[in-house]
């Protein structure tokens, strides 16, 4: 078949990880494939780079904005000259315009569904509006099974859902580091990392008090906070405040991740919202031990406790116990971090999803015969 990909991204985080290496593997499967994206009057675009450094098929909508009419055009022409049959379309920008584009061309469009982070109130109103066009859709696929009861509790029909779960490279093998001399940590001291964007729907502040709640528990724990944005300052003045400016470390966006995440003694996702968290799935498959929050399809991932820590969200008194249970026993924390391994290599690979999602394609277009 032949699908396109559009997204409007900032960087190349969780979901455009999701889409090149679901690209990769279709490609080598035999399906023609395109990504997607949107200048906005940009040099250079993450995703597109990244995707081009694969190999793969590239086209950029180069307009100013996302919503102006001209990206609607542009769209049109690149669907009609690949011959596209599927447009999946990423988020709220790429679902508007996607929604405009392929009217008329017959070229179906599936929205992909990640969840909603109600960031800011301008995030909340492109959100809701977003919804609409979700309950419209003939067809969507979110990445948990927790995220398509969110949309069916948002007004979507139940069987126009599909669920193709967010997935990881489970073949990889990161590179050895060493945590504390890359941060300038203590020697021994036991190390917690979190990864994500400094935002407030991300929990980090729950996370920085956690540590203050379990200081005399584990009083040389040190947490790395992979990641910027906006909350960076307000998360080093809490951290003075609460005496932890020598423990808490804001390590910035960084090309190393996978290989932080699996020389952590202990990987914490203290989120309000998700959809399927890439790094919770990275920290699994790499055999690093987890605490995460209970949103969105975490519970997928962590079903039970011999699989990692789940605990309730915006409590950092739950996320404290967490990590002092999984800091004080080093035999714990091995036999929970293995079961959660074998989890995520049995049910969230690469291969897994990419073999969901031709099946699903196959599906709707003997649906639509």
């Amino acid at each position: 078949m032949r699908i396109c990909h559009l997204i409007a991204s900032n960087f190349a985080g969780g979901p455009e990880k999701q889409i090149v290496e679901l690209t990769t593997r279709l490609v080598e499967f035999g399906w023609e494939v395109r990504i997607g994206s949107f200048r906005e009057g940009r040099s250079e675009v993450e995703i597109i780079s990244r995707a081009q450094a694969r190999g793969l098929e590239t086209f950029l909508i180069d307009t100013r904005s996302p919503f102006s009419p001209a990206a609607v055009l542009q769209l049109r022409r690149q669907l009609r000259d690949f011959g596209a049959e599927i447009l999946l379309t990423h988020g709220y920008k790429a679902d508007t315009v996607g929604r405009l584009g392929v009217r008329g061309t017959g070229v179906r469009q599936i929205p992909v569904v990640r969840g909603f982070t109600g960031e800011d109130r301008k995030i909340r109103l492109y959100e809701a509006l977003d919804r609409r066009i979700l309950k419209s859709a003939s067809a969507l696929v979110s990445v948990s099974e927790a995220t398509k009861r969110m949309l069916v509790d948002h007004g979507v029909r139940a069987e126009r859902v599909h669920v193709v779960h967010n997935s990881v490279d489970c073949l990889l093998q990161p590179t050895s580091v060493d945590l504390h001399d890359l941060f300038s940590l203590p020697a021994g001291a036991p190390v917690v990392v979190a990864a994500g964007r400094l935002s407030p729907e991300k929990g980090h502040r729950f996370l920085v008090e956690a540590l203050a709640i379990c200081q005399e528990a584990c009083p040389q724990a040190q947490l790395v906070l992979l990641g910027d944005g906006k909350l960076r300052g307000a998360l080093e003045e809490q951290a003075t405040a609460l005496g932890l400016s020598d423990r808490v470390h804001l390590a910035g966006f960084r090309q190393d991740v996978l290989e932080c995440l699996a020389a952590a003694d202990l990987v914490v996702n203290p989120s309000l919202t998700e959809g399927l968290p890439n790094v919770v799935l990275e920290a699994m498959s790499v055999g690093t031990a987890v605490a995460a929050t209970d949103v969105g399809g975490v519970a997928e991932l962590i079903p039970d406790p011999d699989r990692g820590w789940l605990v309730e969200a915006g409590r950092p008194e739950a996320l404290a116990a967490a990590m002092v249970e999984a800091l004080s026993s080093d035999e714990e924390r091995r036999r929970r971090a293995a079961g959660g391994r074998a989890h995520v290599r049995e049910h969230f690979s690469f291969e897994v999803q990419r073999r969901r999602f031709c099946e699903l394609c196959e599906q709707l277009a003997a649906d639509a015969c």
